[in-house]
């Protein structure tokens, strides 16, 4: 079966300094890699307000994860952020599909372009008739 892609974004308690934060992104990759999967990328999007209070915290520091492998991994994953401390809250969602789509359509729209192009060019090719030229029998 293919790997399926995810991208797990979580949020870290806030009151942790830089090598904690640093040392629970990197716990977090363990839990992934322990499963068989891979980490694609790893973006820290720093501290950021949350849009509500989530355990009394009002902001927290945003990671997003993009790991690859199967659906095991994601549900051992969250199951693990559950109860790791210092996560405050946690999403994952599989990718994929979205992006399988994406490259399908990008596809179509190439081939689309591709024949309008070939369509202007042997336009381009064919002589022109005026009305002022004779058109001899």
């Amino acid at each position: 079966m293919n790997e399926r892609v995810y991208e797990i974004l979580f949020i870290i308690d806030p009151t942790l300094g830089e090598p904690e934060v640093e040392a629970l992104v990197t716990q977090v990759q363990g839990y992934i890699e322990k499963e068989g999967g891979r980490v694609r990328n790893v973006e820290q999007w720093g501290k950021k307000r949350l849009a509500y209070a989530v355990r009394g915290r009002r902001e927290g520091y945003y990671v997003l994860l993009v790991a690859e492998g199967n659906a095991g991994i994601v549900k051992e994953v969250e199951r693990r952020m559950r109860v790791t401390e210092g996560v405050i809250r946690h999403l994952a969602v599989r990718v994929d599909e979205d992006l399988r789509k994406a490259e399908t359509r990008r596809a179509q729209r190439q081939r689309h372009e591709a024949r309008l192009k070939a369509r202007q060019a042997s336009r381009a090719e064919r002589p022109q008739v005026s009305d002022t030229q004779e058109v001899s029998e």
